[in-house]
């Protein structure tokens, strides 16, 4: 590579955009299919097209399946209501959204499908050994892709016996075939030894049987590696005397054991199936040792105590990170949102970090033992045919049944559903390689009353795909072609053999514009065959036009095709920066050309100019990506291109560029520090000088990805700034970063400081405008409020009645710093008012005094009979936007900020207004920068304005 010299990066605006039996205790759950096309409702993240939702499908003890074993000599019928149990369980992950299915298949050195290495499990039928007269796995697969599920086969890799002898004299039994295998441990429970390089071969065999013969999509491990509750230096003496190196620590030994089988494994894969996913999950918390992470040049969580599984069970998750030898790992947090010395908001947080340093994915596992019955209704927008998940008392539990029930009727202190949807948008938040994703544990606890009606109406009310291994070669693929209906089927050209495809119902009347595949609001399913059923889609047949897209089997996306479409012309975009052959320090953003009509564009970076060792691979919806998300190693070389994506015709690829990431040094922020608490809402934040001539940028979010800005600050002279009034509340939790600027040249952004605000809420407001019993003559009436620095936000209501009736009251909110409301609207008359504050997410305080008030209407700036009609200035400046909406009658509306590509920013106003006049205020900062669409919805239609923020 030929290098120019050291070009600094030059300072730009950085807005980094995201890119970024199944019957249980008791109930009997009938499933049905569902609508997939809820609108969104407030105070949650933007639902991720792709992220993966899965469950652990559990066959020990049947605590999931079977809940009936196949007795010896066989039986039809319960080979049937085996099938029968399992695919509810399917049908229930389907339902609630789900997109993966972890089914385990060696429970204990065992199998739950013909295996050549060991026996039948006695979870399946009442003997050990004895055949079950049919294959489990093969009809697990075959279902699940069926439903548009990904079947991922679940090994525990060492787990022998959980009570020792339990198998003796069985088939399998390991003490007579292979006695130097077998740890027994104190507590009862036999493992196979981690340290005998015959049992590391015996798993890769079992593995590659698995993959070798089954369609499976992934392999996954849990977390049984040496025995919980520690190993004697002396039980595994047989392995230490014969592989154990001399002068090597004991613990350092183990874990390397448990090292070499993981990267045995994932090299078993490769040689057979690539595209097979393998991943595993480990305890929660690494290491509570500083100096283990200080020497992998990692910091430990803040605050967080527990077990020290790197010393007591010798799993060691950053190491097979730091090899490549995962391609996720799925860390159990089993601990609530609330927990504080294993708090579940730092610890996901910090794993996501981790895992993006070494460029794989993390699909955080939940525990939902503890999730209690609820009365969530099913989503709003579902079919009435399908909206009723009817649960039925049952009588004769099997053992499934049993240890269901048990589990809820033990609990009591249990969990609401929303604690879980909580857990799932931290994990969103905290992504930061398109690549999010939650397991749960387990399967039948989704037949507890109330969670799949929850999750369909929240965090899963979108389908998604499944993210892309994008470390894995990519072959660009084709369009699909000749789609067409046959029958109630949509039907296509098959594209070549292992391939998938994802199904799209675009809306007709904004079918055609560009932003439509980015989000999965209108994707439907995903299909293992070049057709799709759309009997449970009717209703769009005359309102929506179909499309498809094909998916790979590391969950690369072709174009997609539109029924009918017109084909446009999709032209290579033109790389803006880096230029060819230029020096950069880390931090800098890539750029391209927009292309008109684009839906959007896939960066790649690699290591090599013929792009086969891939360092980062996106697909990004503008035209700028921070290069921080892509965790390049510093020191390298470089090679970047973009492919520009475009509904119904072929990517088109750019010329490629090279660069060099150089080292370079950053700010070092003294207060507050990483994971402070008790900050004040107006901190004086500090910093350590870089020397004369340096200027700071500062920005605040509340996301870790900074994809949302409270407040962004250039041109910061000194070593200290107090951030004003209204940035920050109380109860919060923030983020804040900065960057020193000298010249042309920005430096690295500094590491992250997660921070928490003071607990103390805000004063119950007082109205200081109007005073009560005062008379305004005029067009409105301006509410005026006594600010208060720990309030988030103020809510207004009024009304002519001084009770505040439901039916005769509005109610609008402002955002700090504003604290007053200009009431539109009124009519001659007595009005009243009052106000509270907000702070936290959802935190309130008591309504104020109530503010009675004359008002006599001197002037309409509207007709006294309005039709629906939305106005604000186009171009937004300095000011606050300032934007009058009408409505014809009383009705549901929502009224919302959106990008060009349909993503909503911001939700302005919502609910069920009166007939007439109304405003809502939106500071400009708080604008991103760039087109936008102020749109309103109502149940009169829906209006759309274009702004402009430059």
């Amino acid at each position: 590579m030929t290098l120019k010299t050291l070009n600094p990066l030059k300072l730009s605006p950085f807005h980094f955009a995201a890119s970024a039996g199944c019957c249980t205790a008791g109930f009997l759950l009938t499933l049905l299919f569902c609508a997939f096309f809820i609108k969104p409702t407030t105070g949650q993240t933007e639902i991720p097209k792709r992220e993966m939702r899965a469950s652990w499908l559990t066959t020990v003890w049947g605590l999931d399946w079977p809940g009936i074993k196949i007795p010896a000599g066989g039986s039809a019928v319960n080979v049937t209501m085996q099938k029968q149990q399992l695919t509810r369980i399917l049908d229930s992950m389907q339902v609630t959204g789900m997109n993966a299915v972890f089914f385990q298949v060696r429970p204990e050195c065992d199998a739950f499908y013909p295996s050549s290495f060991e026996p039948w499990s006695a979870h399946l039928v009442a003997s050990r050994g004895q055949d079950p007269g049919w294959d489990p796995l093969q009809y697990a697969v075959e279902e699940a892709h069926k439903r548009g599920l990904e079947l991922h086969a679940w090994l525990n890799p060492y787990r022998f016996e959980s009570v020792a002898g339990k198998y003796s004299g069985q088939p399998g039994d390991y003490r007579q075939t292979h006695p130097e295998w077998v740890l027994t441990y104190s507590g009862g429970g036999t493992i196979l030894d981690p340290g005998n390089p015959g049992v590391r071969q015996l798993i890769a065999d079992i593995v590659t049987e698995i993959v070798s013969r089954y369609d499976v999509d992934g392999v996954v491990f849990d977390d049984y590696f040496y025995a919980y509750g520690g190993t004697s230096a002396s039980l595994d003496q047989y392995s230490q005397e014969r592989w154990r190196p001399a002068g090597m620590d004991l613990g350092d030994w183990r874990r390397d054991n448990v090292n070499r089988m993981v990267a045995g494994v994932y090299q078993a894969i490769q040689e057979v199936k690539p595209w097979v996913t393998f991943g595993v999950s480990p305890f929660g918390i690494w290491t509570t040792d500083p100096m283990v992470a200080a020497s992998r040049g990692l910091t430990l969580p803040s605050g967080i105590t527990g077990s020290d599984m790197y010393k007591s069970i010798y799993c060691d998750p950053v190491a097979w990170l730091e090899a490549k030898t995962v391609d996720y790992i799925s860390p159990q947090l089993y601990w609530p949102t609330t927990s504080s010395g294993q708090s579940y908001k730092i610890l996901a947080p910090w794993w996501s970090e981790v895992v993006n340093r070494f460029g794989r994915h993390l699909y955080v596992s939940h525990s939902l033992s503890d999730l209690d019955p609820s009365d969530y209704p099913p989503p709003l927008a579902m079919d009435p045919a399908h909206g009723e998940f009817r649960y039925e008392e049952m009588e004769g539990l099997s053992m499934i049944e049993y240890f269901s029930k048990r589990e809820i009727l033990k609990s009591t202190a249990g969990y609401d559903p929303s604690e879980f949807g909580l857990q799932v948008e931290w994990n969103r938040r905290s992504d930061k390689n398109d690549a999010p994703g939650s397991v749960f544990f387990r399967s039948t606890n989704f037949f507890t009353k109330g969670i799949i009606n929850y999750f369909r109406t929240h965090e899963f009310r979108n389908k998604a795909l499944l993210p892309v291994k994008h470390w894995n070669p990519w072959t660009p693929l084709p369009v699909p072609a000749n789609l067409r209906m046959e029958g109630s089927r949509l039907v296509w050209d098959a594209a070549g053999e292992n391939l998938r495809y994802a199904v799209y119902a675009i809306p007709e009347e904004i079918a055609g514009e560009p932003g439509n595949f980015n989000s999965g609001e209108y994707l439907l399913g995903i299909s293992w065959q070049p057709a799709f059923d759309l009997t449970n889609y009717n209703r769009y047949l005359d309102s929506h036009l179909f499309a498809v897209s094909i998916l790979d089997r590391n969950g690369n996306e072709s174009a997609p095709a539109l029924m009918n479409d017109i084909p446009r012309q999709n032209r290579a975009t033109r790389l803006v920066f880096p230029v060819d052959g230029v020096n950069l320090y880390p931090g800098f953003q890539f750029s391209w050309e927009a292309v008109p009509l684009a839906d959007s564009y896939l960066l790649e970076v690699a290591e090599d100019s013929s792009f086969t060792a891939i360092a980062g691979r996106r697909e990004v919806t503008g035209s700028t990506f921070p290069s921080g998300l892509l965790g390049l190693p510093e020191n390298r070389d470089y090679y970047w291109r973009v492919y520009t994506r475009m509904a119904g015709v072929k990517d088109t690829v750019s010329e490629k560029n090279s660069f060099r990431l150089v080292e370079m040094p950053r700010v070092r922020v003294t207060y507050p520090l990483n994971e402070a608490s008790g900050v004040e809402v107006t901190p004086l934040i500090r910093w350590e000088s870089l020397g004369e001539g340096y200027s700071y940028r500062l920005q605040i979010s509340t996301v870790n990805t900074f994809s949302t800005l409270l407040d962004d600050r250039m041109g910061i002279e000194g070593t200290d700034f107090r951030l004003p009034a209204g940035v920050i509340s109380s109860f919060g939790t923030y983020y804040l970063r900065m960057l020193g600027t000298k010249g042309d040249s920005v430096t690295l952004w500094s590491d992250v400081v997660r921070f928490a605000t003071v607990r103390i809420p805000p004063a119950i407001p007082e109205i200081i405008n109007p005073i009560n019993g005062a008379q305004i003559l005029g067009e409105s009436a301006h509410v005026i409020v006594k600010a208060d620095l720990l309030a988030s936000g103020f809510t207004f209501q009024w009304s002519s009645s001084s009770s505040f009736p439901w039916n005769n009251r509005s109610q609008q909110s402002v955002d700090a710093p504003d604290s007053s409301l200009v009431l539109p609207n009124l009519a001659s008359g007595t009005w009243y008012v009052r106000c509270r504050a907000t702070y936290s997410s959802s935190l309130y305080t008591e309504w104020s005094p109530v503010v009675s008030f004359s008002f006599l209407l001197s002037g309409i700036s509207m007709a006294d009979n309005p039709a629906m009609a939305l106005q604000c200035s186009g171009l937004v400046g300095r000011e606050p936007l300032k934007i009058t909406f009408s409505l014809p009658g009383r009705g549901r509306m929502k009224l919302f900020l959106t990008d060009m590509t349909g993503r909503i920013r911001a939700v302005l106003r919502e609910g069920v207004p009166v007939r007439g006049v109304h405003e809502a205020v939106i500071p400009a900062e708080k604008i991103p920068r760039g087109i936008h669409l102020v749109v309103l919805e109502s149940d009169y239609g829906r209006k759309a304005v274009k702004i402009v923020r430059p």
